[in-house]
C-alpha cells in the first residue's frame, strides 16, 4: 500500500530481483505493475517479459528490473501490485515461471512530477 499525497503527479515503480521460465520450449511469461488491481494505461502498461527458447531442461534464473511511471492515479492510498501472467500471443498457460530465489528482490514506489508535455 502507497499513499499518493498529490492529484497532479505520476507513480515511478520498479522491480529488481530474479526471474525465471522453466519447463517450456518457446514459451513466455509476462511480470506487471498494477495499481488498485488495474494495470496502467497512462502512459503504457509496465511490464518485462522472460522468454525461453530453448531446451524444457533448461532452468535459468535471471536477475531482470522492470521500471516505469504510471500517470492519472488518484491521491490517496494506491495498491500496488506485481504480478506474473501470459505474454500477450501465448494463450498455454502451463510454464513454471518464478519470481525471487535465494536473493533479495525489491521493489520501490516513488511519487514523481508528471513528465513535461
Amino acid at each position: 500500500m502507497f499513499t499518493k499525497k498529490f492529484s497532479d503527479t505520476s507513480l515511478r515503480v520498479s522491480w529488481t530481483g530474479a526471474l525465471r521460465l522453466t519447463g517450456c520450449t518457446g514459451c513466455c511469461k509476462r511480470w506487471y505493475f498494477t495499481f488498485n488491481g488495474a494495470e496502467c494505461s497512462g502512459p503504457l502498461p509496465i511490464d518485462g517479459i522472460v522468454y525461453l527458447g530453448g531446451a524444457k531442461s533448461l532452468n535459468p534464473h535471471r536477475v531482470r528490473h522492470i521500471e516505469g511511471h504510471c500517470n492519472n492515479i488518484h491521491k490517496g492510498k494506491v495498491r500496488v501490485g506485481f504480478w506474473v501472467g501470459n505474454c500477450q500471443d501465448d494463450s498455454r498457460n502451463d510454464y513454471d515461471a518464478y519470481t525471487g530465489w535465494i536473493s533479495v528482490s525489491r521493489i520501490y514506489v516513488e511519487e514523481i512530477p508528471k513528465p513535461q508535455a
